[in-house]
């Protein structure tokens, strides 16, 4: 059986799934930008503003995958994976900026 292409597989995916992939697409735009505001020597706060919305971006598509997961698992089995969301919610933890530090990228 002959394995589909990248482009076949984009094609097919479902509309949540190209969202998400849209969304990672943009973030990659704004780390390039900001790789391109370094070069050009722009200001630090400037670049910091820059890099504070690119990790805000990058959270909320830990969200958003986390939140198609657990929807996707209660559709199909009614209940989700414990130990599969435990692992999820880890991560997100991990992810999360300490406490009482809501932006640490701002100047």
């Amino acid at each position: 059986m002959a394995k589909k292409s990248l482009i076949d597989q984009l094609d097919t995916l479902p509309p949540q799934r190209k969202a998400m992939l849209n969304r990672l697409k943009r973030v990659e735009g704004q780390l390039r930008g900001i790789q391109r505001m370094i070069i050009e020597e722009q200001p630090c706060h400037t670049i910091l503003i820059q890099l504070s919305a690119a990790r805000k971006a990058m959270q909320q598509a830990c969200i958003e995958i986390l939140k198609n997961y657990v929807i996707g698992c209660v559709e199909t089995q009614g209940a989700p994976d414990m130990a599969e969301l435990e692992k999820l919610i880890g991560a997100l933890i991990d992810l999360a900026p300490p406490k009482g530090d809501s932006d640490s990228c701002s100047p």
